[in-house]
């Protein structure tokens, strides 16, 4: 269109343009928000419902679920403690997943050093075959495994478990921790090294540090997993007394009459280790988890 001295009048602005002048976010940006946020609801929804159910009465929860408490019944954790176990149970994770990961962290560590900083003949090959070990379904050894331990006398014993799930999670921690390794610089070693330093004290006082953000990684991943287990845990630990979280908060779903606040409870309490763990490391944890996957 021409304007009244014969000039092009100027084109519409687009409708995108006017929200951003207006102080709107771009569309795409909304759309991010939005999915970001029902991740969040779908996230944190369940967690909520768990604590709000472990604060009702019995008859509160089958009358309304969904509603919040009316009052708080604080009664349901110490029960918890006392009917369901939740002390045992916590006690015997914790000491399988102590050992599981003590275990993993001196195995993977030593070895993705060596694959990383020692060249001898065969470490493709090495590093072939743990590769080769992540692709092997857990299930199909079960057997074998049991057979295992059954022979060296640890099975149903809590260094047992810790060896199997230190072999489970060894070899994505030892490439892991192999690409951080490879990331230090050879002359920091080489100068420590100049200085009088061993290959001990090389790796404790120079790799270790720097590597830090990838040790965490391993740890917050593998004790996550070791903590959620059930089928291990329930194929290798037999006795009732050894049972782990997820084993005793079967053993106590499968009663006849379940005391849903008081199972709720137990999960509330159970599940505050996990939480703890992942909001103290959180940051160095999104750190190592980005850079190992950018390397």
């Amino acid at each position: 269109m021409c304007g009244p001295a014969g000039e092009l009048a100027p084109l519409p602005e687009p409708a995108s343009r006017l929200f951003l002048r207006a102080g709107f976010p771009r569309p795409g940006t909304i759309l991010v928000y939005a999915a970001l946020l029902l991740a969040m609801i779908q996230a944190i929804g369940p967690v909520i419902w768990i604590i709000s159910g472990s604060l009702k009465t019995r008859q509160q929860f089958y009358t309304d679920p969904w509603a919040l408490p009316s009052t708080w019944q604080f009664r349901n954790y110490s029960d918890a403690f006392v009917t369901a176990r939740v002390g045992d149970y916590l006690g015997n994770s914790l000491i399988v997943v102590t050992l599981g990961i003590l275990l993993l962290v001196l195995s993977a560590a030593t070895t993705a050093y060596a694959l990383a900083r020692i060249r001898f003949r065969g470490r493709s090959a090495v590093l072939l075959v743990i590769l080769a070990t992540m692709m092997v379904p857990p299930d199909i050894l079960t057997i074998p495994l049991f057979a295992i331990l059954r022979s060296l006398g640890l099975l149903g014993t809590f260094f047992g478990l810790a060896c199997v799930y230190a072999a489970g999670g060894y070899g994505m921690s030892v490439l892991l921790l192999r690409s951080y390794f490879m990331a230090v610089p050879l002359e920091l070693e080489d100068a420590a090294r100049l200085e009088g330093a061993g290959t001990v004290a090389i790796f404790r006082h120079v790799v270790l540090p720097m590597a830090l953000p990838g040790f965490l990684t391993v740890i917050i991943i593998q004790a996550m997993g070791m903590w959620n287990d059930l089928y291990l845990a329930f194929v290798f630990l037999r006795a009732a007394d050894k049972a782990t979280v997820p084993v005793g908060l079967l053993n106590f779903f499968q009663r006849s009459a379940v005391d849903w606040p008081t199972l709720l409870a137990a999960l509330t309490t159970l599940t505050l280790p996990v939480l703890i763990l992942f909001t103290l490391f959180q940051r160095r944890f999104v750190e190592g988890y980005m850079a190992g996957a950018v390397k």
